[in-house]
């Protein structure tokens, strides 16, 4: 009994600490300097949105499905598959970055159109070196699960739209 409440406590604690880190701003060396020339660019609203995601993980396709409604965001787009439990999630990814239109396949495959059929083979080191530098732009930041969002300079863990509405609002 004793053990088992030791373990619950640090799971409470543990879970509190990333809840504080998730909520907490970028550090001011951070902000301004997340490149995203590597990054899939979607709209141009007034809000800066960089996303770390998985193109199988369902918290980042119903975070997709909610960002591609809103006209006033302007997303970055990394990726960083969890292989072990997405095993598909790295191959589109390279497809994506392989497309001509890479923002238009980012939304097909995180609406579910490669979910039955895998998406064409992209062999391209461009598009290998681009992951690795999406992976180590992910560990620099503390993106370790997906979504990983830093909107508007603070970070937020996961598709919670009630922190993001908080961050910038209400969708209209």
């Amino acid at each position: 009994m004793y053990r088992k409440l030791v373990v619950y406590l640090f799971a409470v604690v543990v879970l509190a600490a990333s809840l504080a880190v998730a909520e907490q701003p970028v550090k001011p060396q951070h902000s301004g300097t997340i490149p995203t020339e590597n990054a899939i660019r979607i709209g141009m609203g007034k809000n800066t949105v960089i996303e770390f995601e998985d193109p199988d993980c369902p918290f980042s396709r119903r975070l997709s499905a909610y960002m591609s409604k809103r006209q006033d965001v302007t997303r970055y787009v990394f990726f960083t598959p969890a292989v072990q439990i997405h095993p598909d999630a790295m191959d589109k990814a390279r497809f994506i970055l392989c497309s001509k239109n890479s923002p238009q396949a980012f939304l097909d495959v995180m609406n579910g159109k490669y979910d039955n059929a895998k998406p064409p083979v992209c062999k391209d080191e461009q598009v290998e070196k681009t992951l690795k530098e999406h992976k180590e732009l992910g560990d620099k930041l503390g993106a370790s699960a997906t979504p990983y969002l830093i909107i508007n300079g603070t970070y937020v863990l996961g598709a919670d739209f009630e922190k993001i509405e908080g961050i910038i609002g209400l969708a209209r």
